[in-house]
């Protein structure tokens, strides 16, 4: 870097910079660095830039289940953003189980990593959980994705998720006179958000909730499947159905599909996470969705900063969107759209 700065005619400072924060340094400044660099045949070696630092190059990545398609593609975006720095990913699977988190937390999360990225939707309010990410924080850089707590030391990207499940329910509600919400959860943030959300919209349209809160047991396709199976026999069938997740929904679609109901003209069904396959099933499913890639890059900004000691943001809210398919009944969803990657036969 030395050589470089004086090849350059700038300041080892100025090499760093341009280095580890280039929008901070002038187009000229930096073209002229970067001249120096490739002329002397410099190039960054992060596992030692890791050890100038003090610390080693592998970051723990706590998923709270390996099993659900969001958290999949949400672990491939942290990978690249790591990757990119030079750095390894050791991935956990949490399975939602408490017990696993704060065993990770205690011992293997500590002692062999650079740093942590925490992402889960399951409460980590209880006292023995936050003190115990407080603990790992104090030593360890340390990022949570997925909710906010209160009085947390830590960076936090969350999304927007009460806001986006009222706007998901008001936009049934504009074509349903009944939609009943799939995924009361205990233990679950996330679920506690959309179901606050759900509400929020039943509410100001003057429609009751009264037996369309359905209570899960867990997230997957087989509770979404035998769930709705239920309401059919028993006569409790609303106009759309609204699911805390795409698996939940995609469960309650094969049971609509297998009873003989139509999707969505007897009755509409919306998920949430808009997972990849959504596009490739029949009919395609409408979802809330949020940029798992947004979320990998803010929370590693964050992570790095930290470990750079740095200031970071404490709190980053990234908003979701809906993508209306066929399994809704929204002028924008199509039941005629060719499939996105679709092309004609020759």
């Amino acid at each position: 870097m030395t050589e470089v700065a004086k090849a350059a005619g700038v300041s080892i400072a100025t090499v760093s910079r341009v280095i580890n924060r280039p929008e901070v340094v002038s187009a000229a400044t930096r073209e002229r660095v970067l001249a120096a660099m490739e002329h002397l045949q410099f190039s960054v070696n992060p596992a030692a830039s890791a050890l100038r630092r003090g610390h080693g190059n592998m970051i723990t990545v706590l998923a709270a289940s390996l099993s659900q398609p969001w958290y999949t593609k949400l672990m491939r975006a942290l990978e690249l953003e790591i990757d990119a720095r030079g750095f390894t990913m050791m991935q956990v699977d949490l399975q939602h189980d408490p017990a696993v988190l704060q065993r990770m937390l205690q011992t293997n999360g500590r002692q062999l990593s650079t740093g942590l990225v925490l992402a889960t939707g399951d409460l980590l309010t209880d006292r023995a959980t936050f003190d115990a990410i407080r603990s790992v924080h104090e030593t360890h850089p340390l990022v949570v994705i997925g909710q906010h707590i209160e009085d947390a030391t830590w960076p936090t990207v969350r999304f927007t998720d009460e806001e986006w499940a009222y706007r998901a329910t008001k936009e049934m509600l504009e074509s349903s006179e009944t939609v009943a919400f799939l995924g009361r959860l205990g233990g679950s943030y996330l679920a506690s958000e959309r179901l606050a959300g759900y509400r929020r919209a039943m509410q100001e349209v003057g429609v009751s909730d009264e037996g369309l809160v359905w209570r899960i047991g867990d997230r997957g396709y087989q509770t979404g499947l035998v769930e709705v199976l239920a309401r059919i026999e028993a006569g409790e069938l609303p106009e759309a159905i609204f699911a805390i997740n795409d698996e939940l929904a995609l469960g309650a679609s094969r049971a609509l599909l297998t009873a003989g109901y139509r999707i969505p003209e007897d009755v509409a069904v919306m998920g949430f996470g808009n997972t990849e396959f959504l596009d490739y099933v029949t009919p395609t499913l409408s979802s809330v969705d949020g940029s798992a890639a947004d979320a990998a890059r803010v929370a590693i900004e964050a992570l790095w900063a930290q470990l750079d000691g740095e200031a970071y943001d404490p709190l980053t809210v990234l908003e979701r969107r809906i993508v209306h398919r066929e399994s809704t009944r929204h002028p924008e969803s199509s039941r005629t759209t060719p499939y996105p990657h679709a092309k004609e036969r020759t």
